[in-house]
């Protein structure tokens, strides 16, 4: 697929019903970074030939060495539906699966509204695998299940089809085991915190009178479970490209089989259904076959997943990798309809025959986006289930009942609205994590830009983003401060901090024609002088926009979360800042942008001193909410005394502490009144990142 331009992604940013934020969890060496290159393929960003060796997503070295990812990065890609033709923005986000690194799943779960949960089909339900899914169930992120590494199963295993399919689904029952223990562990918590509440009200009414008997509500737990036949299940292999959903197959064997509809018979495709041996037209379950024909024969029949779905993907294998036979793959390639390059046909690599025969039957990047867009919410349709518990601290139960907004700025949230100039709405994003980068990684400061978006971008296109780049230069060079002091937030001060309850944005004269190469001699002046009295580390926030629109310019305040609005105490928890510089998060590079609307991630320049690991950042301290801190499932425990070896270093290595203890969500810096520096982390490989 072509690359697709940034300017692109930046306009689907405004169609928020068209948005998917999603992050990959699983336990480690799982498949995910594998899962993300083979999707940023469909985008143009890496050949789809590099797909699962590259690990694009994984820019740091040690993580390249080490082939786990260490940190969470996000990516934005474009998808458009073949069906009807509509074009989605997915956000995506790779996390990691080590322990050590929960805190990074954490920020990543914050961000999202869906995810896509991989589990390797040999090793199962792992220790992580149980912590990702409770990551996303505190969160309320809407999973969707991916059964990877299927080809082990083939080619290391030896399964048959049917082995295959018992074993998988006794694989999805342990999941949904471990979503039916958060189900009633949650149910069990809402039952004490109601019966405490009723035993109040008789109090009020009956005194000390006995109480009559109190039951919980029943309620369904349906919604909560994976299941195939709802398309809620991917069954695939990452590292050969491939993957699929049941209704896939429904599609096409629906008009083979006589069922007047693809998705009649998708409902059919897990379980114990079955062809009738006699009527191939008709599917049966397991007591009219029995009925019918007698419970022998159901003992040796096929059910219709592993007949439709997996005995076609084995002859594959079977003829491709484990007894290869060029006939039978040249018969395959035709019965398949397949498009495969001389050049892979002749290769003597059994793999490379395999993968494109899989990737243009079963393509793993289609069927995921597939999944994404349909069984994922959009922010419009997320944010009235996520928010109400993050703003008014209360169970996660309490918004299924989707309560109507109590002010503006609720209903701004829930409805995930962006507003307009003229009719503005209330700011308020959540910042994930911190993020240290290297100065010359952004567009800011590099004279070059982003190589590919130069590429992309037309002339016009050019000259419009110098003269924007040399107005903001000029605005934030400017000496006089803009928004209201911190000073006029006094214990006794009734008034919000921005009456309007909208960041006031910069004017500024717009700057003289002029051509591309003054513009871009006018922007190196700048950043040269502003690069000469910085450093090379800069802080970027990684957020996500719940309502209004965030532009440079804006001036914004920073609330950690130990910050409340009826405490006076909590004001140094409080500070203003500007936004210097808003980026599209690319993986290894950053785009520019110069306004975000709501529902989407992005990164954010500016926020340096204000915002510590997490916090919120809203337009109005005292009538937005600060949302909770993030829940995370480990604790710093190794602790290590740092000394630099130069003496002369120790305030370098201050410095550099301090900045990590802004970046890392689960490191600790302590200073002992000895002057010792110590160094708190979650384990030994947290501690060597």
């Amino acid at each position: 697929m072509p690359i697709v331009p940034p300017s692109k992604l930046a306009q689907l940013q405004c169609n928020t019903r068209n948005i998917r934020n999603v992050c990959v969890l699983a336990h480690v060496d799982h498949g995910k970074t594998t899962l993300s290159d083979a999707l940023l393929a469909t985008n143009g960003i890496i050949s789809s030939k590099l797909a699962g060796k590259i690990r694009y997503l994984d820019s740091r070295e040690d993580e390249q060495q080490r082939g786990i990812t260490m940190e969470s990065s996000g990516i934005s890609l474009y998808h458009k539906q073949t069906e009807n033709d509509t074009e989605y923005l997915i956000n995506l986000i790779d996390s990691p699966g080590h322990v050590d690194f929960s805190s990074e799943v954490a920020s990543a779960a914050r961000l999202s509204d869906g995810a896509l949960v991989l589990v390797d089909v040999l090793e199962g339900v792992c220790t992580q695998t149980v912590s990702v899914l409770h990551q996303a169930w505190v969160e309320n992120v809407r999973p969707v299940l991916f059964l990877n590494k299927l080809d082990r199963m083939i080619v290391e295993w030896r399964m048959t089809p049917s082995e295959a399919y018992t074993h998988m689904q006794q694989l999805i029952e342990q999941v949904n085991a471990v979503l039916a223990g958060f189900w009633e562990g949650d149910r069990l918590a809402e039952d004490s915190r109601m019966l405490d509440e009723a035993k109040e009200r008789w109090r009020e009414t009956h005194g000390d009178a006995p109480m009559s008997e109190w039951y919980l509500e029943e309620k369904d737990d349906s919604h909560i479970y994976f299941s195939p036949e709802q398309g809620n299940v991917l069954f695939g292999s990452a590292i050969d490209g491939w993957a699929f959903r049941v209704n896939h197959f429904a599609q096409i064997f629906a008009e083979k089989l006589g069922i007047p509809s693809p998705s009649k018979l998708q409902a059919l495709m897990w379980g114990d259904y079955y062809i009738d041996p006699k009527n191939k037209h008709r599917v049966l379950n397991g007591k009219q076959l029995a009925k019918l024909y007698g419970a022998a024969r159901v003992a040796t029949s096929v059910p219709l997943f592993v007949q439709l779905c997996l005995n076609p993907v084995w002859q594959v294998y079977e003829n491709a990798v484990i007894n290869v036979d060029q006939e039978k793959i040249d018969k395959v390639i035709g019965a398949l309809n397949v498009k495969v390059h001389p050049r892979d046909r002749r290769s003597k690599d059994s793999r490379v025959v395999l993968t494109a025969i899989m990737q243009g039957w079963l393509s793993l990047a289609q069927a995921c986006m597939s999944a994404i867009v349909e069984q994922l919410p959009s922010p419009v349709d997320a944010q009235p289930l996520r928010l109400p518990p993050l703003v008014h601290k209360s169970p996660k139960s309490a918004a299924e009942s989707r309560p109507p907004p109590k002010n503006d700025v609720e209903k701004a949230l829930y409805e995930c609205a962006s507003g307009s100039s003229d009719a503005p709405v209330p700011l308020v994003a959540y910042i994930g994590k911190v993020v240290s980068v290297p100065r010359a990684s952004l567009p800011d400061f590099s004279s070059g830009k982003v190589q590919a978006d130069r590429v992309t971008m037309s002339a016009e296109e050019m000259r419009a983003k110098g003269r924007d780049a040399v107005r903001r230069e000029l605005a934030l060079s400017r000496d006089t401060p803009v928004g209201t002091p911190l000073s006029v937030l006094s214990p006794s001060d009734t008034a919000s901090p921005l009456s309007s309850g909208i960041s006031t944005p910069l004017h500024v004269e717009a700057a003289p024609e002029a051509s591309v190469d003054s513009l871009a001699e006018a922007v190196d002046k700048q950043l040269v002088l502003k690069e000469s009295e910085s450093e090379d580390e800069i802080l970027i926030g990684f957020g996500r926009l719940y309502s209004g629109t965030i532009s440079v310019g804006d001036t914004l305040w920073a609330m950690q979360p130990k910050y409340n609005a009826k405490d006076a105490k909590t004001l140094p928890f409080l500070k203003q800042t500007t936004v210097q510089s808003l980026y599209m998060m690319m993986g290894r590079e950053f785009v520019q942008l110069q306004s975000v609307p709501a529902g989407n991630v992005f990164g954010i320049r500016g926020i340096a001193g204000a915002i510590l690991k997490s916090g919120t950042l809203a337009s109005d301290a005292q009538i937005c909410p600060n949302l909770a801190a993030i829940h995370t499932e480990t604790f710093p425990i190794v602790r290590v005394a740092i000394e630099p070896i130069n003496p002369q270093d120790m305030d370098k290595l201050a410095r550099g502490l301090e900045l990590l203890n802004q970046a890392d969500a689960c490191v600790q810096v302590v200073s002992q009144t000895t002057g010792e520096h110590v160094l708190v982390t979650a384990g030994e490989l947290h501690l060597e990142r």
